[in-house]
């Protein structure tokens, strides 16, 4: 009879003690899921005072931070450190409630901590940032800016960072440096540029021109020399163009149209071709494959068909191009201006250039009169042209 019971009670005694355990391991997952979210979620209910509660504390010193002021927080940050002293965000979160508590010293200690532990956190590069800028370490602030702007290229305070950075020679320069890498954030910084004001975007222009070409190519560059245009800053737009889109330093852009879609809209200093419905447009290309543009215009007045916006200094320009498969009557049904805004009525036909095939050109006196000129192009009513070669050269 004992032999019997015996067994049965060891057998309760086993099932109890599995449900117990299974019991506990329910319990603490149901800590470390609640612990795991408060990290994204600090609302979230979560629980102190078990051995893996950093995610609980981590959260109840961020509400404590935000609610009752940073020294309230400390406390929680510490408990935090204690359940996972290698993280490097517990550490920072610790660090910036000492920093904001006025206990400088303490949070340089926890900052330092931070930095040896990754530098993915942002805080932690936040404030080595600004102790950099306060050295005048601008080299250790440009590789402090860049890790921070690889891993958060988007941050609402991006420009502000950039802003403190370059707002010296020295530091635009350690920042070039940095830029020469062609970090993520380097398209970002030229692409949002719509709300910068006039003294940032000189900023982000001295960048441009000191990191060099290679890192922005044209359509990246187009927003920043589009607001450049529209602020009246016709020089250091032209130049941003120049670096991004143009190599053989020319007066005119894509003087062969090999860059040009007449089917999207076009920005800067590009080519714009007419939008008039009675003029038909298009790319096409010769035996050789060399592109040009080809036009056919149905209008019953004389229409502007491309034109293209330049920054020009006081002098004597000549203005030169070709037109293949074209008769010299025919020539002259194409006029050419290069005025502060298009006008017909100072534009003027070709004349043929001798030795050079199917060639012809103008000469214009340009003035102090504006800073920028437009130079377009008019085609006569119920005329087809290629046109190619545009070029504009100071004349000597």
């Amino acid at each position: 009879m004992t032999d019997t019971v015996a067994p049965s009670s060891f057998a309760v005694l086993r099932k109890a003690a599995s449900v117990t355990a299974l019991a506990g391991l329910v319990v603490a997952a149901l800590l470390s899921g609640s612990d795991r979210q408060s990290r994204d979620f600090p609302s979230s209910p979560s629980y102190l005072g078990w051995p893996y509660d950093t995610g609980a504390a981590r959260a109840k010193a961020t509400l404590a931070f935000v609610r009752s002021g940073p020294a309230s927080a400390i406390g929680f940050a510490g408990r935090s450190i204690l359940s996972d002293p290698i993280s490097a965000q517990a550490v920072s979160i610790l660090g910036r409630s000492r920093l904001y508590a006025q206990q400088l010293s303490e949070a340089r200690k926890a900052f330092q901590v931070s930095g040896q532990l990754g530098w993915r956190d942002t805080m932690t590069q936040i404030y080595w940032l600004d102790q950099a800028l306060q050295a005048g370490d601008y080299r250790i602030a440009a590789e402090r800016l860049d890790a921070l702007l690889r891993q958060a290229p988007d941050d609402e305070n991006r420009d502000r960072f950039i802003a403190a950075v370059a707002a010296t020679p020295e530091g635009r320069a350690a920042v070039a440096e940095r830029l020469k890498l062609a970090p993520g954030w380097a398209r970002t910084m030229v692409i949002q540029v719509s709300e910068l004001p006039p003294e940032q975007l000189l900023q982000r222009v001295d960048l441009m021109r000191r990191t060099g070409r290679g890192v922005w190519d044209c359509p990246v560059s187009e927003g920043i020399a589009q607001k450049l245009i529209t602020l009246g800053m016709l020089h250091e737009a032209q130049s941003v163009w120049q670096l991004s889109c143009e190599t053989s330093g020319a007066l005119v852009y894509d003087g062969g149209f090999e860059q040009l879609d007449t089917l999207n809209p076009t920005t800067a200093f590009d080519w714009q071709v007419s939008t008039q419905g009675d003029a038909d447009i298009a790319i096409t290309a010769d035996k050789a494959n060399n592109h040009r543009l080809s036009v056919e215009t149905t209008a019953s007045v004389t229409r502007p068909i491309v034109r293209q916006l330049v920054v020009l200094k006081p002098g004597l320009y000549r203005l030169a191009w070709r037109m293949p498969q074209i008769d010299r009557s025919q020539a002259r049904a194409i006029k050419v201006s290069l005025t502060c805004k298009p006008d017909l009525s100072r534009a003027t036909a070709g004349t043929a250039v001798a030795g050079k095939r199917d060639t012809w050109s103008v000469d214009f006196t340009v003035d102090n009169e504006c800073p920028a000129r437009h130079l377009v192009f008019w085609l006569e009513p119920h005329v087809s042209i290629n046109l190619d070669d545009v070029s504009l050269t100071a004349a000597k």
